[in-house]
């Protein structure tokens, strides 16, 4: 990919989403003349972009607070404890250069042959474990700033062609080979979480395989639901059938891995924008659609250094900051993969029992899913709040009460049947008798 294909794809405002990766980018239109310390968009600022600036963003990162994060980060902080510490969370992904603060182990996939400099993966492990910034200049950046991360570039390049020589793109063997390093690893780093923000192509049974993998070793796969994409995004397979939103649309069966099984499959909420806003411009329904997370206004880190924004929703954005706000929880209570997405989707601002193709359960609400206490069972089915079992109540007619008097009744009808059937005798032989008396009275 040029500079110029790169930087052009990365400024379309939020529909313009970048190759296989259904993200969304910046809303400018072309690179500006940056001026020292100057806030741009993260979209903007991959490594190989000539600049003597640095970037900085001081605005507060607008959707940890709809999140619940500060709340659930002081209760953390409280107790002596630093979000997502002890936790390692796999980035399958373009890289993430060293320098920017990161607590970060390296493991490139074979296939690579460039060092990390496209924004996506950097950007992605921003909102995940970023370093937190002055309280004056903006506060927070991660959800789980303590937390380890596994850098597993598996591209350079989302448009790179398969004939380049010197760099790579997303190919089918580079992710297969990526979920090989976080299986080999997972046990050695205490990994709970592998983001692979990337919209696939790839219905692969290899990829299926390796997650349901993940899954045993405690390992929760995240994955986004897939972006609008259009002309200017190299997401071909999903141009002709999905670049216009039309009734009943279901991008399920086409995005990958959000649709397989074992995957938290997360789309991207408008939350921070006006009233009104159309998510079909930024995002596509899917029917495989389990929670989702707002990202407009978001801060990250840039690959070239500092901070940077993130204006527009996009899933993989999304997908990040779910990671971000498993990995915060797996820090503190350290459960199984299908309790720890169980947690997350009961205690979301929406519904579980009702399908939503954009929102899945709602929102992640990450102060609620610390606090909340649910009884589950290690599968994560949720048996109730405050371990009150919620099931069906069955209903049938009650039991009638014993009857203490139920003997004295039957003896008494006994008696009054003997006492009435005396009577009658009586009445019939009354005639008879009277009828005899008489004969003899007159011998």
């Amino acid at each position: 990919m040029t500079r110029r294909r790169r930087l052009g794809a990365g400024a379309l405002a939020g529909a313009a989403l970048t190759a296989a990766l259904g993200t969304g980018a910046g809303l400018g239109t072309a690179v500006p003349a940056y001026a020292a310390e100057v806030e741009a968009d993260c979209s903007q600022l991959s490594a190989d972009v000539s600049s003597t600036d640095t970037y900085a963003a001081t605005r507060p990162s607008e959707p940890l607070e709809a999140m619940g994060v500060p709340e659930a980060t002081a209760e953390l902080e409280a107790m002596g404890r630093v979000p997502g510490q002890g936790v390692t969370v796999a980035v399958l992904d373009s890289g993430i250069p060293d320098g920017l603060g990161f607590t970060v182990q390296h493991s490139p996939v074979p296939g690579v042959k460039q060092p990390p400099t496209y924004y996506h993966g950097t950007a992605v492990a921003g909102l995940i474990a970023g370093p937190a910034r002055p309280e004056e200049a903006g506060g927070a950046v991660g959800i789980a700033p303590g937390a380890q991360l596994l850098d597993v570039q598996v591209y350079d390049d989302p448009a790179a062609q398969a004939e380049d020589a010197d760099v790579s793109g997303i190919t089918l063997q580079n992710v297969l080979d990526g979920l090989d390093v976080v299986i080999a690893r997972a046990r050695e780093l205490n990994i709970k979480v592998a983001t692979i923000a990337l919209a696939l192509p790839f219905d692969d049974r290899g990829i299926q395989k390796r997650i349901a993998r993940l899954w045993k070793l405690g390992v929760v796969v995240v994955a986004p639901t897939g972006n609008r994409p259009n002309e200017d995004t190299d997401t071909s397979y999903l141009v002709d059938d999905f670049s216009v939103h039309r009734p009943g649309e279901d991008a399920k069966d086409v995005v990958h891995p959000a649709d397989f099984r074992r995957v938290l499959a997360v789309n991207a909420s408008m939350t921070g924008l006006p009233d009104g806003t159309d998510p079909y411009t930024y995002v596509l329904e899917n029917s495989a659609t389990m929670i989702a997370a707002p990202t407009a206004g978001a801060v990250s880190y840039a690959a070239v250094g500092g901070t940077c924004t993130l204006e527009a929703p996009a899933t993989s954005w999304a997908t990040a900051s779910v990671s971000g706000a498993l990995a915060l929880l797996q820090s503190y209570y350290d459960e199984s993969p299908g309790r720890a997405v169980s947690r997350l989707l009961h205690t979301a601002n929406g519904r579980t029992d009702v399908p939503n193709t954009l929102l899945g359960a709602g929102e992640v609400q990450v102060d609620e899913a610390l606090s909340r206490p649910l009884t589950m069972d290690e599968q994560g089915t949720v048996l109730g709040d405050d371990g009150v079992i919620e099931q069906q109540q069955q209903v049938s007619a009650p039991e009638d009460p014993p009857d203490l008097l139920a003997s004295t009744r039957a003896n008494a009808v006994w008696w009054g049947l003997v006492g009435g059937g005396a009577l009658l005798l009586a009445l019939i032989l009354r005639p008879v008798l009277a009828r005899r008396r008489r004969t003899v009275s007159g011998l």
